[in-house]
């Protein structure tokens, strides 16, 4: 059963840290674990800590310095000795954090200082009454001024006393065991915003048809805790949230303490990777870190969607196809937002694409799409439509396809209209699939195809 209550808490942040230590009973200092683990998300972050803290004689454990910016329904205490857990029976804290309403209704009753809304000088007076953003102020001049922060040009108070409030109520989160004799490490886990990861791929091309695939990720730890002795993982695939992780987390660190260092170890249907134990998350900082380099073969492709009963009655239609880079996974492979970098007349680079690589199996086909061809076009017409007994449409089709640069290509034409039954009588062209052709165009030359496509009605 957790309690709340709320508290007026000047700190920006994080919860005051008290002077404890983690051998002394009845107190536990976040910062002071035995162990670590830093399980970062896209958007998230999973961290696991272990303590030898004990209760104090009336079973309750006094815990600071957690971070205010946390989801508190996250929050996981126990002791675990063998198969034997001890959960506190309950868990109190008070609302932390810099709130404005709680702030100026602690003002009311104190000196305040009234600006701005045209006022010349600043006022001075008495704050006597304040709720949610609407407050009286009593002046010494014998004037009462009436605050809005709805307005955003209307008055405003400052306080020319401190609240107290720092001094009057604890800020820290107590934990009541009650008369359970505890026993065995406790185990302490909480998510929080304020550290994630952003993964990116850079993909280089290189001649003869090779390229190099390399993996780099960007940590961010916005919070006032330095991890310096953590142990930093990083999990893909599962972005829809971190549900049943608490179940799993005896399991998950078993698997990285007998497989350190290797990149995406597979967890149920995610990717589990564990960064080398120098890493650190230092507070507030951010790190740019390589998790890996691959070299791969990588054919290229041009790929045309069409959809032959939405041409909106045109007989003749011009599209360009999309340019297409396609490879084997020589590993397995969390989805990540993809930079294409190709070399320029200079020697330089330039970033010459842009792509999305969903999760990939390691031997499986990747196909990376970028934009609109610059030299290579399709011009479509449609030559015949004829209505066939039991609700079939043929149309025949001719493409020329136009090929205007230095190196011969392959085309791809996919029909995607959902009425399609299959493709047939084709010329210039193979047909690889009930619904897709190959087409093969020398450098600087056009090539015309036909074929016939046959849809429900």
């Amino acid at each position: 059963m957790f309690k709340h209550s709320l508290l007026v808490l000047l700190v920006t942040g994080f919860l005051v840290t008290r002077a404890s230590g983690d051998g002394l009973p009845g107190r536990l200092n976040v910062e002071q674990p035995q162990s670590t683990v830093v399980t970062l998300y896209s958007d998230k972050a999973l961290i696991s800590q272990t303590f030898n803290s004990r209760p104090n004689k009336k079973g309750s454990l006094e815990i600071s310095g957690l971070p205010i910016n946390r989801l508190d329904g996250s929050l996981y205490l126990e002791y675990i000795d063998g198969e034997t857990i001890y959960q506190p029976e309950e868990i109190f804290w008070y609302q932390g954090g810099l709130d404005r309403d709680n702030y100026y209704r602690n003002l009311v009753g104190k000196n305040v200082e009234v600006f701005g809304g045209g006022l010349n000088v600043a006022i001075q007076g008495r704050l006597v009454s304040y709720q949610q953003g609407i407050g009286l102020v009593e002046g010494n001049n014998g004037r009462q001024y009436f605050i809005d922060y709805h307005d955003p040009q209307g008055l405003r108070v400052l306080s020319r006393a401190t609240s107290g409030n720092q001094d009057k109520n604890l800020q820290y989160l107590m934990a009541d065991f009650g008369q359970q004799p505890v026993s065995g490490p406790l185990k302490l886990s909480y998510i929080t915003p304020q550290l994630s990861y952003h993964s990116h791929y850079r993909l280089t091309l290189l001649p003869q048809n090779q390229g190099r695939l390399e993996l780099k990720t960007l940590l961010t730890n916005s919070s006032n805790i330095n991890f310096n002795q953590a142990q930093i993982r990083l999990v893909a695939g599962g972005e829809g949230g971190v549900a049943g992780i608490y179940q799993k987390s005896r399991m998950l660190e078993a698997s990285v303490e007998s497989d350190a260092g290797s990149y995406g170890e597979r967890v149920g249907e995610v990717l589990l990777t564990t960064l080398p134990k120098d890493t650190v998350l230092p507070a507030n900082s951010r790190q740019l870190m390589d998790l890996f380099s691959e070299a791969l073969h990588l054919e290229k492709l041009y790929t045309l969607d069409i959809y032959g009963l939405s041409t909106s009655g045109r007989t003749s239609i011009v599209e360009r196809p999309r340019l297409t880079w396609k490879f084997e996974a020589p590993l397995d492979l969390p989805p990540a937002e993809l930079r294409l970098y190709e070399q320029d007349p200079e020697g330089g680079y330039i970033i010459s694409g842009h792509s999305w690589l969903p999760r990939t199996t390691a031997g499986d086909n990747t196909w990376l799409t970028m934009g609109e061809a610059l030299a290579v076009r399709v011009e479509r017409t449609r030559l015949d439509v004829e209505q066939k007994s039991g609700n079939e449409l043929v149309v025949k089709w001719q493409a020329r396809v136009s090929n205007d640069q230095k190196d011969s290509i392959t085309l791809l034409i996919k029909e995607r209209d959902a009425n399609l039954i299959k493709l047939d009588s084709v010329k210039g062209a193979t047909l690889e699939k009930p619904d897709q052709l190959s087409v093969e165009v020398a450098a600087g030359t056009g090539k015309t195809i036909h074929f016939t496509a046959k849809y429900r009605r």
